[in-house]
């Protein structure tokens, strides 16, 4: 009985320290996949710091399934939601970790379409923005508006040509126009941090390294002012 006793108790510790543990560890969002963003993540666990991750899916491509789904092999604690559910899970966040497709002149991104809306739940709830990019997705380019470098993805991610063929067939008309935009701009001011290959800089930081990066001439491209 004694020994009986015994293990109960170990047993009760251990799933004490687990839940401490779980308790103390930072709590990391991050939206869809990025290869520089799993990488990052996967080599911080690797040397043993304790977080979890939240990882929104990433509609309609539903990206954020394969991220989760990899930092889970690599034994990070993962949860994954829905897009709508950013908002509500911000307020347990500790920091947003992102990547990028592009940063522009002004520190401002070219994002993957829905991390504007992370980035604004974040800066409501006081959460730091850090985004994961490479030197080489740095533009000498200044953004205009928010459709002015966007493109449209196939319509079908969000309706397919099924459902709009029988939509057809029983209206005689389409009854809604598809919009499926890839990208976002997100401006710098929702950006605390950009941490590279050569290290961390703030979102002011990035004309100087324009200025390292990029001859003077390569800041005027032919033909960018139709794009942005």
């Amino acid at each position: 009985n004694n020994n009986n006793n015994n293990n109960n108790n170990n047993n009760n510790n251990n799933n004490n320290n687990n839940n401490n543990n779980k308790n103390d560890s930072e709590v990391i969002m991050t939206y869809g996949a990025s290869v520089t963003v799993e990488a990052f993540l996967s080599e911080v666990a690797r040397k043993g710091r304790n977080f979890q991750v939240i990882v929104a899916e990433g509609a309609p491509t539903l990206r954020g399934r394969h991220m989760a789904a990899c930092l889970a092999k690599a034994g990070i604690d993962t949860t994954l939601i829905s897009d709508s559910a950013v908002f509500a899970m911000m307020g347990r966040v500790n920091k947003v970790i992102i990547g990028t497709h592009g940063v522009l002149a002004n520190g401002g991104l070219v994002a993957p379409a829905g991390i504007h809306t992370m980035a604004q739940a974040a800066k409501f709830h006081s959460v730091p923005v850090v985004v994961c990019a490479g030197l080489y997705k740095l533009a000498p380019l200044y953004p205009r508006h928010q459709d002015s470098f966007n493109e449209l993805s196939s319509p079908s991610e969000l309706l397919n040509f099924e459902e709009v063929d029988r939509i057809l067939q029983s209206n005689g008309e389409a009854c809604a126009d598809v919009q499926n935009p890839c990208f976002d701009y997100v401006p710098p001011e929702l950006v605390s941090l950009f941490v590279t290959h050569l290290g961390a800089h703030n979102p002011s930081y990035i004309y100087r390294l324009l200025a390292e990066y990029y001859y003077p001439e390569d800041h005027c491209i032919s033909g960018a002012s139709s794009l942005f």
